[in-house]
């Protein structure tokens, strides 16, 4: 086992250890483990240390569904960002989770193909003969066939969810392993034109959901990136209602950084798409960005009007909606977005109430939401001078905050606690101050 993380390490055996766990090996063992010398297969790694795991979207070696554009060097920083520590652990980690070493050593080796530790979540997810089919296309061993599709149209399901409930920091390095995985399919893979337009359309939606996570990490440059991406897959796919969906999430991008002509442009683009596709769910995402980006420019009327919209879109779905757009109708989508566009138009009696009307509804797995709705609520009662009631609304979502890891969530509640500074000195607001503070939320 150990000899096999070294050689996916492309590294020495002894470099994964220290000197204590190296010393409780026998003599013989230690012999072996000296002479386990992988770093041959590494001509970009002359220091013998453990590469990260985690596969990163640069714009010199971009996931790309033609295959990878240009390959570089990894940095030195970036190789040195996984310790040999943090090695061990994953190793510890999977021999904890299984004691049949032939399946230790299969889940290690998918662990690491997909983007180090978050994957072992994954993987708990598949049966054996779908981590099997994986390990062969992984290992460049088998063809791709439409069950090994659907295994991956799986993961991106679960990834979906996983965000939902624990946000960018565990899912995002699966999702840019996948996409280099799929990437690399597409490239090297002779495919039937079916079995293509399927592995395309995964690849779409793996650049999609990367340009999300980078977006809830405040990562706009690589998020555009991976948007972009997306938007050239899908086109590929003729699939209207998916880039209709990425352009919405561009137009929403733009309006969450403050940038009304862009977010207007991605808006119409939307709106120009929906028109081809057949989502009733794609036409509510469509309506409420433009909403959010007229209320950017002060057209309350036009604002309004496409929140109505919004929401009559989004109560009548049809049958045949993508999975990944489950989210609207589950977490009430729809409301939690107009409390962006109440805000903007400052209209806090309005954000409010729909902010409690969406929390009354929400499950337990959309954290993220939950803690948005909160600091929209928060903020309304800033606005109305309810200080007693604002901070505790959003010290509940410091709380929340703790389990979720989106930026976007800090940089709101930021900007709440901006508007609470006239009452500084206030004991709520100092409470507040501190529950922050211990969460590292400044």
């Amino acid at each position: 086992m150990l000899a096999l993380l070294a050689q996916v390490y492309q590294t020495r055996a002894r470099n994964l250890l220290t000197d204590e766990v190296f010393a409780t090996y026998s003599a013989h063992d230690r012999d072996v483990i000296d002479r386990a010398d992988f770093r041959h297969l590494d001509p970009f790694q002359p220091v013998a240390s453990c590469p990260i795991p985690q596969q990163r979207v640069s714009m010199d070696d971009e996931a790309h569904p033609g295959g990878p554009r240009r390959v570089t060097a990894r940095s030195a920083a970036e190789a040195a960002a996984l310790s040999v520590e943090s090695c061990t652990a994953l190793f510890r980690a999977v021999s904890a989770e299984e004691a049949d070493m032939k399946r230790r050593e299969l889940l290690l080796e998918l662990s690491l193909a997909l983007g180090g530790a978050p994957a072992l979540a994954l993987l708990r997810q598949l049966d054996p003969d779908e981590e099997a089919r994986l390990a062969r296309v992984v290992r460049a061993q088998g063809r791709v066939d439409a069950e090994t599709v659907a295994t991956i149209e799986k993961l991106i399901a679960r990834c979906r969810r996983l965000d939902d409930t624990y946000g960018p920091a565990k899912v995002l390095s699966v999702v840019e392993a996948q996409r280099k995985l799929v990437a690399r399919l597409l490239g090297t893979q002779s495919l039937l034109p079916g079995l293509r337009a399927r592995l395309v359309h995964a690849y779409a939606e793996l650049a999609q959901l990367a340009g999300y996570l980078h977006y809830d990490r405040l990562d706009y440059p690589a998020a555009e990136r991976a948007f972009d991406a997306g938007l050239e897959a899908a086109h590929e796919t003729g699939d209207a209602v998916l880039v209709a969906y990425i352009h919405h999430w561009h137009s929403w991008m733009a309006a969450f950084r403050g940038d009304a002509g862009t977010a207007l442009d991605h808006a119409f683009a939307t709106q120009g798409w929906t028109r081809r596709g057949g989502s009733n769910l794609v036409r509510a995402c469509n309506a409420v960005s433009s909403a959010w980006a007229h209320g950017l420019t002060g057209q309350a009327t036009e604002a309004l009007r496409g929140l109505e919209a919004a929401k009559s879109w989004a109560d009548r779905p049809t049958s045949i909606e993508p999975p990944y757009l489950y989210w609207v109708r589950e977490s009430r989508g729809m409301e939690g977005a107009s409390c962006f566009v109440y805000t903007a138009l400052g209209n806090a009696r309005k954000a409010a109430d729909t902010a409690a009307s969406q929390l009354k509804a929400l499950g337990s797995g959309y954290t993220r939401e939950r803690a948005f709705g909160l600091i929209h609520h928060g903020m309304a009662l800033i606005q109305s001078k309810e200080i007693p009631a604002a901070t505790a609304k959003l010290s509940e979502a410091v709380t929340i905050m703790r389990t979720h890891s989106s930026a976007r969530l800090g940089h709101m509640l930021t900007q709440a606690r901006q508007r609470l500074e006239p009452w500084s000195g206030n004991a709520y607001v100092r409470d507040l101050d501190e529950r922050m503070r211990l969460a590292s939320v400044v």
